[in-house]
């Protein structure tokens, strides 16, 4: 590609993101609030969950635990689901010459994962006013944790959106099986404490190894008996692989709908 066409597609995704921004947060007052009261309504709950409960929190604090696992299941989960409708919802864009699905995508893909930094730092600002934050013990772990499933919800979401498009009925049954994820991915508890037959099973679940190594690059002294960061890692170049073949071998048929 030359620097020219380079740069057209880097305006074009550009202003697709504006476009995107404007859409999706600009709708009602809430829209820029809501990316930000999710994430703190969960933490909140299950904080006082665990203190009816009597439970304290394995890690940390009860605040910095949850954050480290609501925040690595969202980055998967909004950004899947947000990348999930790209072509289907956008159909008239593409009748724009220079617009191709990627750009969507991709588009899409970055505003989700920008808007995801910007409330995981206003997160731990909260916490901080609060007395209660924790900063990470390594950065360098975090940030490669975050990365790896962002591309593993990056992937799904791209598969999910050529299949969206191929089939009508997807859409549900991809959010009917991946619903129990949130319970079964270690976002409020640690896997190492279960029973063996139970983290035998659930260690096949990519994002727990997503949250898992999140925490052990986060938090100081924690080392995880379940942690395998090449499965995370094969799971999200093997879904982004996937989901690009995809899109190039159905673009002629995801264009016509």
């Amino acid at each position: 590609m030359s620097t020219t066409a380079l740069q057209v597609q880097l305006r074009v995704v550009l202003s697709l993101i504006f476009r995107e921004t404007r859409v999706r947060f600009g709708g009602t007052r809430l829209g820029y609030l809501w990316a930000l009261i999710e994430p703190i309504l969960h933490v909140a709950v299950l904080s006082a969950i665990y203190v009816v409960w009597g439970r304290i929190a394995p890690m940390g604090n009860l605040q910095m635990f949850f954050i480290t696992g609501i925040m690595p299941f969202f980055l998967f989960s909004h950004t899947s689901s947000q990348l999930s409708r790209a072509i289907s919802s956008n159909a008239s864009l593409l009748r724009l010459p220079p617009i191709t699905n990627m750009d969507i995508v991709f588009a899409k893909a970055l505003l989700q994962g920008l808007t995801w930094i910007i409330v995981f730092f206003t997160l731990l600002f909260i916490v901080m006013l609060g007395g209660k934050l924790v900063l990470p013990e390594h950065v360098e772990e975090c940030g490669a944790a975050a990365l790896f499933t962002f591309l593993l919800g990056f992937g799904f979401g791209l598969n999910n959106a050529v299949l969206n498009v191929m089939f009508k009925s997807w859409e549900r049954i991809y959010s009917s099986v991946t619903r129990p994820l949130y319970l079964l991915s270690g976002v409020f508890y640690m896997v190492d404490s279960l029973p063996d037959p139970a983290r035998r099973v659930l260690v096949w679940n990519p994002l727990v190894h997503a949250i898992e190594w999140f925490r052990e690059g986060y938090f100081a002294n924690f080392s995880s008996l379940t942690l395998d960061r090449s499965y995370l890692i094969k799971w999200s170049i093997a879904s982004v692989v996937l989901g690009l073949c995809m899109e190039r071998a159905f673009r002629r048929r995801l264009h016509s709908r």
